[in-house]
């Protein structure tokens, strides 16, 4: 049976029943709003109603030099569906935003700087805007809650409902409110969560690192997400109760050929066998199977070790986008540890199905453009004490970030390396890569930050987007051939250092179309549901005014990964970004498009990262005694690696689990039959 929180809290309902009926939701009257990076007011959000029932609000915060700053005005009819939406300003890249709706004479229009249509309108579809700012949750979750059966059908496409999930009392300044949190379905590929007062009025939001709450309310950011949370968990394990299949006894997997990431090349057709979790042999002969075996028939098809995404910040949402993408480990580059402790725990104890994690502790200096995770310093000394921290709870190496003191480096890099900890990251501000290695990084993060170290990296405040600015307005002139580049390189192989080049993101950035689906979900638009799909959708971004540059350095960018890794420095596929498996997938094509060998590129999502990690003794590698950690797939991808979005089963341990029903329970269009 599907699992609904609707189910699991329907005792609840009789409590909700005086909210959903109050009628004062858009009381005239002026609403303000703190927005929070990791608890501490970092923007606002003012919403205005007015006698005439017209509404206006503003959304800004400033996320290291980015977030959003907009206006919108909005008018509801009597079902509180919008019939007019204006919103205007700047986008979270700065680029600009001028969005309307329309809805007049039976017909609605709408038009924005990516996308523009029409549909017959009777006064009940709710538009859902690309640049809404959190009130239009709340006008969403007020029209579901008056709606019939509590769904409406949306604009351009698609069908929300709503469930109603808890109930808070919280009292601020001798003001006691009763809120409840709401889960709308149909936004994305799991609940979308809001917070209501008992008046219907918008009361925040948790959005991991960041979050909403009314002003004098900030301290029950906490409350928010705790009851955020419990239902997200309710949600995820019942997921993972109904799609996860234990494997008790023998599973052989028979007629497959196997990709030997050791040597790079597929086996002729295969058996192969898992019991307990382990890979327990392998003939490279298709044989008879023993009675009470589980088989899977893969003749034609490919059996990989599982992949790795080696850049990843780690969520419960992302989990089956891994799995059905053959990903079952991941490493953390930077999160708030105690969000790494329950994941892993929740995993480890079968609660949740998902990759293992393999974490990072993450260290910056606190100051206007620090990260919004981790842990924070003020001091050198402070900064050094936090290696501790980290060592003591299991962390294999430390990430750093742009706003630390480069004089810091070297000490907090000593320490580190003095507990068997790897450094690696941003190269902070003021800083160039040569000068991190120096002092004592193991490994560069991000493809930008090796392109600033050729652009007077050390003379530039990276903290802000001028660290995405610089290269691509400049990428495109640099001469590798040069000897700085030269003498770089070599630097790199001398010292051993890795580099995770997340070319992904950064291909998308400097390639950036307005009204196009990204470069990286392009190929597979299909497959999404239709608000991810309209959520893919690129906007105005750095590369405004400046698109012949920004192409020019995309493909100096590519250049750049094909001669490290030629001269032997060791690439590290990472995804940073939503949807990280197909990500992570796409993240591999771009490495083959710069002129890897597709199996060189396979060898670096499996074997390489496993290496990397000290973990090739169980992982990474479809050989005997090792852990099974394996996917199949319809196709060849040592041929064309886009034949890896069609996984057809996953194993990991002693769970299998079929990658097109992981797909079809978010709502995405499978990539190969669910057999």
């Amino acid at each position: 049976m599907l699992f609904g929180p609707r189910r699991v809290f329907s005792g609840l309902l009789p409590v909700f029943a005086a909210i959903a009926g109050a009628a004062n939701a858009n009381e005239p009257g002026e609403y303000r709003y703190n927005w929070l990076t990791v608890g501490e007011p970092s923007g606002s959000h003012v919403v205005t109603y007015a006698d005439d029932g017209s509404a206006a609000f503003t959304f800004e915060f400033n996320d290291r030099g980015r977030g959003p700053e907009t206006t919108t005005h909005l008018r509801l009819n009597k079902a509180g569906v919008p019939v007019h939406i204006e919103i205007t300003g700047k986008n979270y890249r700065k680029g600009e935003v001028d969005e309307t709706f329309s809805a007049t004479d039976g017909t609605a229009t709408w038009r924005s700087k990516i996308e523009s249509g029409s549909a017959a309108f009777d006064g009940s579809t709710f538009f859902w805007a690309n640049n809404g700012a959190p009130e239009m949750l709340a006008v969403l979750a007020r029209a579901l809650l008056d709606a019939p059966g509590q769904q409406l059908e949306m604009l351009p496409s698609g069908r929300a409902s709503l469930d109603t999930l808890s109930t808070q009392e919280i009292e601020a300044d001798g003001q006691s409110r009763r809120i409840a949190l709401y889960g709308i379905n149909g936004l994305g590929t799991s609940p979308t969560y809001v917070w209501l007062d008992e008046a219907r009025k918008l009361f925040g939001v948790d959005y991991g690192w960041f979050g909403l709450t009314p002003e004098g309310f900030e301290e029950h950011i906490d409350v928010l997400k705790k009851g955020q949370t419990d239902a997200q968990d309710a949600f995820y394990r019942g997921m993972t109760e109904r799609l996860t299949q234990p494997l008790e006894g023998l599973l052989a997997i028979r007629g497959a050929r196997v990709f030997d990431s050791l040597q790079g090349r597929l086996t002729p057709p295969a058996t192969v066998f898992v019991w307990k979790g382990k890979i327990s042999a392998v003939y490279l002969e298709i044989i008879d199977i023993p009675e009470g075996a589980t088989v899977i028939e893969a003749e034609g098809k490919t059996l990989m070790p599982a992949l790795w995404d080696m850049h990843a910040h780690v969520n419960v949402n992302s989990y089956f986008n891994y799995l059905a993408a053959g990903v079952t480990n991941v490493r953390d580059m930077a999160n708030d540890p105690d969000t790494i402790f329950k994941l892993s725990d929740d995993v480890t104890a079968g609660l949740l199905a998902g990759p293992d994690v393999h974490a990072l502790g993450f260290i910056d200096k606190r100051g206007e453009y620090s990260a919004p995770t981790g842990n924070l310093a003020d001091t050198q000394d402070e900064a050094v004490q936090l290696v501790d921290y980290y060592a003591r709870r299991g962390f294999h190496g430390i990430k750093l970030y742009s706003s630390l003191e480069p004089a810091w480096v070297a000490p907090v890099a000593a320490a580190a390396h003095a507990r068997g900890m790897v450094v690696m990251g941003h190269v902070p501000a003021y800083m160039n890569a040569t000068q991190a290695i120096n002092a004592g990084y193991d490994e560069l993060t991000h493809i930008n930050m090796v392109l600033l170290n050729f652009m007077g990296g050390e003379t530039l405040d990276t903290r802000t987007p001028t660290r995405f600015l610089v290269p691509g307005e400049k990428a495109g002139e640099l001469d590798l051939a040069s000897s700085e580049v030269t003498e770089f390189v070599k630097l790199m192989r001398d010292k051993g250092i890795a580099h995770d080049p997340t070319l992904s993101i950064f291909l998308d950035m400097f390639l950036n179309e307005p009204g196009k689906i990204s470069l990286t979900f392009r190929d597979i638009a299909d497959h999404l549901p239709v608000n991810v799909r309209r959520g893919a959708i690129a906007s105005a971004g750095f590369n405004a005014g400046k698109e012949e540059a920004f192409a020019r350095s995309a493909q100096t960018t590519r250049q750049v990964v094909k001669l490290l890794h030629d001269n032997g420095i060791r690439l590290l596929p990472g995804t940073d970004n939503s949807l990280p498996g197909f990500t992570l997938i796409r993240e591999l094509m771009h490495y083959a498009d710069a002129g890897i060998p597709p199996a060189e590129v396979l060898q670096l999502a499996t074997i390489e990262p496993a290496r990397h990690l000290n973990q090739q003794e169980r992982l990474g590698s479809i050989t005997v005694g090792k852990d099974a950690h394996l996917f199949l797939v319809d196709g060849n991808p040592v041929e064309d690696l886009s034949d890896l979005y069609r996984v057809e089963q996953v194993v990991k341990g002693r769970k299998l689990y079929n990658a097109p029903e992981l797909l079809r329970a978010q709502g995405f269009k499978p990539f190969a039959a669910a057999d």
